[in-house]
């Protein structure tokens, strides 16, 4: 599964970034001066790692939906 972490550009004078606060399907992390839109999975879990107030790498954990 391919997962793109799309970046969102921040203003380096104001370290500020606007984000499209309608759209639900995304989680945005900030570090270190970056914003990164991680899409949520339509069904199961997206795990985000943290320790240290620093960001591992997030994972999926998928379940599909039955009928």
């Amino acid at each position: 599964m391919n997962i793109e972490a799309k970046e969102i550009p921040v203003n380096l004078k104001t370290m500020k970034a606007e984000i499209d606060a309608a759209d639900n399907t995304m989680i945005y992390i900030v570090e270190n001066g970056v914003v990164q839109a991680i899409p949520l999975p339509a069904f199961g879990v997206l795990e985000i790692p943290c320790q240290n107030y620093k960001v591992g790498n997030p994972s999926y954990r998928v379940t599909l939906k039955r009928k």
